[in-house]
């Protein structure tokens, strides 16, 4: 009698106690998920800034026509190279809202018997396309190819022109392109597109051809591309 009633003690034990817990759940530790407090921007949300001056940019690629400028075996000529650029440029100009225009558009110019005659011309150009400025782009070559670097022109006492140069420099830095070299409105007299004071021109140097550092970038599309958008932006935040 006394076995039975611990044979029963034993069955409402695991009845009652035991069996509960073999289907019980191990408790889950707390799991955050993270809870964001604003949108989440995507690229399809940017917004990219537009000209409200509408300003007409009007640039001018070196050399061209019969004039190749410097051309070594394997790469491309410089007056090519300005035109790839220049388009580029121009490019990311017109996206941005100004109206530009080409003193050249490949070889479509004349021979000239100077360098200043050629320049003149290249002034005449803008100005009939009644240009609020004139972006020239220009290159250095050098006997010691380890020399490189950009550097930027522009006529003294135009405080519009020194804010454009300087926007110019920090933008074109921000590309991790070469070194930057200085900005000058000293000695703009030494370039003839520089020389009407009715014209608001900014020349850059963009880099030695004869420094591969700088040609393999200057020649790239892609780097061109970047190198656009960023003196684009140079406009948009000094001119707008």
């Amino acid at each position: 009698m006394k076995r039975a009633a611990v044979f029963l003690a034993l069955a409402l034990f695991l009845l009652l106690v035991v069996q509960p817990n073999l289907h019980t759940k191990p408790a889950q530790p707390a799991v955050r998920v993270p809870e964001y407090t604003e949108t989440v921007k995507t690229n399809d949300d940017v917004q990219s800034r537009t000209s409200e001056s509408k300003s007409v940019i009007v640039i001018d690629p070196g050399r061209g026509g019969s004039d190749v400028g410097y051309n070594a075996p394997g790469k491309l000529a410089e007056k090519d190279l300005a035109m790839s650029l220049a388009i580029s440029i121009g490019d990311a100009l017109e996206k941005a809202g100004y109206e530009v225009y080409y003193t050249r558009w490949y070889d479509d110019i004349g021979s000239f018997g100077s360098e200043t005659e050629s320049d003149m011309f290249r002034l005449e150009e803008a100005s009939s396309q009644n240009a609020n400025y004139l972006l020239a782009l220009r290159f250095n070559t050098d006997a010691n190819t380890l020399q490189k670097g950009f550097s930027i022109f522009t006529q003294p006492n135009n405080d519009q022109l020194d804010a454009l140069s300087k926007q110019l420099a920090a933008q074109i830095q921000s590309t991790n392109y070469s070194q930057y070299l200085g900005l000058d409105n000293d000695h703009y007299s030494n370039f003839g597109i520089l020389s009407s004071k009715e014209m608001p021109a900014v020349l850059i140097q963009m880099g030695f051809l004869t420094n591969s550092d700088d040609y393999d970038k200057l020649s790239d599309s892609a780097f061109q591309t970047k190198l656009a958008n960023a003196i684009s932006q140079a406009f948009l935040d000094s001119i707008n």
